[in-house]
């Protein structure tokens, strides 16, 4: 299901942030804080897939390093409680394939802030949380302070004095001149990243519309679009982390609760809409069956003329037969049923994709826990060893020597005991669902494909066929409509 976050925060040393910090977090990475003089590491951190720095061409190519830009950054901050960076953070669409959301989000930070002069450090990640909704998502980091056209680090704002009318600057109480801050960029300003905010709902549509998929994302507010739901309250990390583990909080309860209120509201619209439809139904004119169908041949007589023109008299034959034979197989009575096949379709695409996306998830947890197992029982005889021989030297410098097999085995137990607190695992039956999850999701994914073929199918008629007598149409009625005024 298509989804739609933009959020930015400021890393700031009046909240006791370290940028290098933030930095090293967000790329799994471990970094030098010349600043701190402190290395924060993240290596072990997962989910990160991609991570790059994006420069404007004025800007020193040592800051391509992320270690060198973010300690220049601290450095360049001479207050205790500045402002360093911006930090953006923005949700992927599990819609579209990993390739596809980097190249989408590249192009925006592109566009949008790169081209702006902003350096943009980039972190994309795909938490695989097991048996857990995906969260795709991009984190990007911009400093503050702008950089000036030589790769200097340029003011975030100057004084505006206030004149006299003799044009003399006016001094206040304190003896000192009054002026005014005046920021030298417009990055943090409310329109702007409106505008941001808008065009990251641009970009994820135009991603939509190039791969045929109907859903499309907004910026808007619910209140903004006159709509009556109740907006959710972003959960974050740390809350999406307490509920997992079972722990309620009152941020959960209340989007459960939203998710409640906005079901029953969908309901009762549906209702509505439902009793509406019938009414206009029973309005409508009786001959309307008799107008799609004359509509529908019109539209087809544009088809195939328009295919002829292009490509020739056998490519015009050849386009109505299988235009025909589509409308035939599908049951199409009217040029709206394109559409409504089209979404149709790709509504069942999404739902086999999310079977696809459970038995994968599955299988990675099997997968997991056999790795485990077979670590458990590889390193078991270490452990033991390691047990038996009495608290001292010899002890601990045995632990000293196969202290990755000790970490290794003491992992694999701690996940085994989570699941199997008695350790039987039952290894056979492990395997025997791997081998049925696999054969199943070799069908489904076949399934899959052929699911996307009828779906691009719909999707190109309603295009080639219903899209332009639409147009069509619409254009007489304005025409029309003009002349009799």
């Amino acid at each position: 299901m298509s989804l739609y976050h933009f959020h930015v925060t400021q890393i700031s040393r009046g909240k006791g942030q370290s940028v290098c910090a933030a930095a090293a977090y967000r790329a799994g990475e471990k970094i030098h804080d010349s600043y701190y003089g402190e290395d924060p590491d993240y290596t072990k951190k997962g989910g990160v897939i991609h991570t790059e720095i994006m420069l404007p061409k004025h800007a020193p190519k040592e800051y391509s390093d992320r270690e060198t830009l973010w300690n220049a950054v601290e450095f360049a901050e001479k207050n205790k409680r500045a402002q360093l960076a911006f930090s953006f953070d923005f949700a992927l669409q599990n819609e579209l394939s990993e390739e596809e959301n980097i190249a989408m989000a590249r192009k925006f930070i592109m566009e949008n802030f790169v081209s702006r002069g902003m350096i943009c450090d980039i972190a994309i990640h795909a938490p695989d949380k097991e048996g857990g909704p995906q969260n795709p998502h991009v984190h990007v980091m911009v400093p503050m302070r702008p950089l000036n056209e030589d790769g200097t680090w340029g003011e975030k704002q100057r004084r505006e004095y206030i004149l006299d009318e003799d044009g003399n600057r006016i001094r206040g109480s304190d003896g000192k001149y009054i002026f005014n801050a005046v920021k030298t960029t417009d990055w943090s300003d409310p329109d702007t990243l409106n505008r941001w905010r808008e065009n990251w709902a641009k970009c994820i549509n135009a991603a939509f519309e190039e791969q045929g998929i109907t859903e499309r994302v907004t910026h808007q507010s619910f209140e903004s679009m006159g709509e009556d739901y109740i907006p959710q309250v972003h959960e974050g990390p740390k809350v999406r982390a307490m509920e997992k583990k079972g722990i309620t909080t009152d941020i959960g309860d209340w989007n459960r609760l939203v998710k409640w209120i906005n079901s029953e509201i969908r309901k009762i619209k549906t209702i509505i809409d439902s009793v509406l439809e019938k009414y206009k139904e029973y309005e409508s004119d009786k001959s309307q069956k008799e107008m799609d169908a004359l509509d529908l041949e019109v539209a087809l007589h544009n088809y195939s003329v328009s295919h002829g023109k292009k490509y020739g008299k056998v490519s015009k034959v050849k386009a109505y037969v299988e235009a025909i034979e589509f409308i035939q197989n599908n049951k199409i009575t009217c040029i709206e049923d394109f559409k409504v096949l089209s979404k149709k379709l790709y509504e069942n695409v999404a739902t086999i994709q999310s079977q696809v996306r459970d038995m994968d998830n599955e299988m990675k947890s099997i997968n997991r826990i056999l790795e485990r197992y077979e670590a458990f029982k590889k390193y078991l005889p270490v452990y033991q060893e390691w047990y038996s021989l009495p608290k001292g030297r010899k002890k601990e410098r045995f632990a000293e020597e196969h202290d990755k097999e000790l970490t290794i085995f003491r992992a694999a137990r701690r996940e085994l005991k989570e699941k199997y607190p008695d350790f039987t695992i039952p290894v056979k039956e492990l395997k025997a669902r791997a081998l049925e999850l696999q054969n199943a999701g070799d069908l489904k994914r076949k399934e899959l494909e052929e699911a996307r073929r009828l779906a691009k199918e719909a999707y190109k008629f309603d295009k080639q066929i219903a899209e332009p007598y639409r147009n069509m149409r619409n254009k007489s009625k304005y025409k029309n409509g003009r002349n009799e005024i």
